[in-house]
């Protein structure tokens, strides 16, 4: 995903505000827009000669997948929720274990 930045630069005797796809824009105020929600109004945006427009790097995060996930997204959900159940379990138990010791150790 890219961070995208937009400036609206009104003409003269125009309005100072502009709302186009959801966002609004004011004259000389930047808009921050990102590629995977608002592409459609970047490409829009980039032609248009009253909008003073940079796109910074590619953070590199995926884009979240659309729909329903599938079985094997679902099972290593699965097993991971698993696992850290069991190591909950496993820190839950040794810290009773500990208290139990620490308690025996006092009372001796």
């Amino acid at each position: 995903m890219r961070i995208a930045h937009a400036i609206y630069h009104a003409p003269e005797g125009d309005n100072k505000v502009v709302e186009m796809g959801g966002k609004t824009f004011f004259d000389g105020q930047a808009v921050e827009l990102n590629t995977d929600e608002d592409s459609h109004l970047i490409r829009k945006l980039e032609s248009n000669p009253h909008f003073e427009f940079e796109i910074g790097p590619d953070d590199g995060a995926a884009k979240p997948k659309r729909g329903r996930p599938s079985n094997a997204e679902k099972a290593e959900k699965e097993a991971a929720d698993k696992a850290a159940k069991e190591a909950a379990d496993k820190a839950a138990a040794d810290k009773e274990a500990a208290e139990k010791a620490a308690k025996e150790e006092a009372a001796s």
